[in-house]
């Protein structure tokens, strides 16, 4: 904006002096909102002064609308809600309070970096305030694309919500790539969400069908693949459609680390086999290394344990050399379908027993 309100009351112009001699006037408000606003020029863009937190005038049509129907959806369900609050320097969307207790519910519409979501999370959490986080203006598509703050609200929270006409809806699923997810948008009556989730809507034939096209497309030889992958199968006598099912496990661990979740799979898979003896965290960690990302305690931790209650449910030891090789491409279908298609059936009768 080109005007805003100097310390002296008085209205100052972007357009008559310079960055020095505004300076002389701060701090600065908005003429609209009375909010702070700070004193901003970029490479692009002229002298210009712009919000901390965006006003209303400032928000999208369609950020507005998902805040107000939010805020409605919070209230019918027995919630106190406050828009626009305060909190120690940060100004959150909704904060709703049930019970004597409340959570912080951030809709995000902007692009935002990963490093941001954290930041703003931990700065909520450590008021003593739980924080849900909204993506505003997505739809529920059947193969979503998500983006890395997405991504790290699903590590978190094991589902990510979008409001949709008055509505909430949760994902839950797992990582296919660093970008898309395959699961299910569920219409919610509330904000709970069990981690295990994912797996009691496991879809065997969507899956099936996920494997079954990566086994039959040729790999496309980039640099990183061929050495962590191709360079080390052949000489095994494996090729890469003839992986065992194993290396194709449903793991929604994956939400929290940037890296292709069936590429690290069957890297691991490699690591385990030609060296037995390490331990598997450690297997994890090396193979977080290779793909150049260092892995954080809690992932390492996360992901031992998740890949050892599914072998566990799939009855197949953690000794990856007695793992099924198939011998044709057939046989690694018929594989995939028996295995997938009984992990769904137990995960059904766990969830209704």
């Amino acid at each position: 904006m080109r005007f805003a309100i100097g310390r002296t009351g008085d209205y100052v112009d972007t357009r008559s002096l310079n960055r020095k001699q505004l300076e002389t006037f701060a701090p600065f408000s908005c003429p609209d909102c009375q909010g702070p606003v700070l004193l901003k020029q970029g490479t692009k863009r002229r002298l210009h002064f712009a919000h901390r937190h965006a006003c209303g005038r400032g928000e999208s049509t369609g950020h507005q609308r998902d805040k107000w129907d939010v805020r409605q959806w919070l209230q019918r369900r027995g919630y106190h809600v406050d828009q626009e609050v305060l909190l120690d320097g940060r100004r959150a969307d909704l904060v709703a309070s049930k019970g004597g207790s409340s959570i912080v519910i951030e809709i995000q519409a902007s692009p935002l970096d990963v490093e941001t979501y954290h930041e703003r999370t931990a700065h909520y959490e450590a008021l003593g305030h739980p924080v849900v986080w909204l993506s505003s203006g997505v739809r529920p598509d059947p193969i979503p694309r998500f983006t890395p703050w997405m991504r790290a609200e699903l590590a978190r929270c094991h589902a990510l919500f979008i409001p949709v006409d008055g509505s909430l809806y949760r994902f839950v699923g797992f990582p296919t790539s660093l970008r898309y997810g395959q699961g299910r948008w569920v219409k919610v009556d509330d904000l709970t969400v069990s981690p295990f989730e994912p797996f009691f809507r496991f879809d065997a034939h969507a899956w099936g069908q996920l494997v079954r096209r990566r086994r039959m497309t040729p790999p496309y030889p980039t640099k990183d693949y061929r050495r962590l992958i191709l360079n080390r199968l052949y000489p095994l006598g494996v090729l890469p459609s003839l992986l065992p099912t194993m290396c194709y496990l449903p793991m929604p661990v994956f939400w929290g680390v940037h890296i292709h979740p069936l590429d690290f799979q069957v890297v691991l898979y490699l690591n385990r086999r030609m060296h037995p003896a390490d331990s598997i965290s450690w297997s994890v960690v090396k193979t977080c290394r290779q793909f150049g990302v260092t892995p954080t305690s809690d992932f390492v931790q996360a992901f031992e344990v998740q890949w050892k209650q599914l072998l566990n449910v799939f009855d197949v030891p953690c000794e990856v050399r007695l793992w099924t090789v198939p011998k044709t491409l057939e046989d690694a279908l018929q594989y995939d379908r028996r295995m997938f298609q009984g992990f769904q059936r137990f995960m059904a009768k766990s969830y209704i027993t």
